[in-house]
């Protein structure tokens, strides 16, 4: 296992954790059974329900070196992206959220985003130097 891979499944852990716990207490607006307005419990639900678990199933996968591990992490960086851009938007349009909502999307922003970026990279040097081992050894016998 490389060190990048250690870092990402502990990554992915650590915002499965902070993901249900975050979500329960709606980010700082009190616990979620509590709250009176269905808008201000859509985000925590999603995030107790589909982002936690993901997460740190992606983490372990990772952790273990899994296929279905880079897999899932692949996916739940999507969500990162796709929450973040949400979590943005909900900011930016609608004044009822604090504006500190903007560090910890942020963070899932650039984690989603740099763990593609990275897999993407890998898969591009694998494909290539099979290439270049095709390409050298067709020409060697020249």
């Amino acid at each position: 296992m490389n060190k990048t891979n250690y870092i990402f499944g502990i990554l992915f852990i650590l915002i499965g954790i902070f993901a249900l716990v975050g979500g329960l207490c709606t980010w700082g607006e009190g616990s979620i059974f509590e709250q009176s307005e269905l808008i201000k419990v859509l985000i925590p639900w999603a995030d107790i329900l589909v982002t936690a678990p993901l997460s740190v199933m992606a983490g372990y996968g990772i952790l273990k070196d899994r296929n279905w591990g880079q897999l899932l992490g692949l996916s739940i960086s999507g969500i990162y992206v796709f929450g973040s851009v949400l979590v943005f938007v909900c900011v930016v349009w609608s004044h009822n959220y604090d504006f500190c909502l903007i560090i910890p999307a942020s963070f899932g922003f650039i984690i989603g985003f740099i763990y593609v970026f990275m897999i993407l990279v890998d898969k591009i040097s694998i494909s290539l130097s099979a290439f270049e081992k095709q390409y050298d050894h067709a020409f060697s016998n020249l």
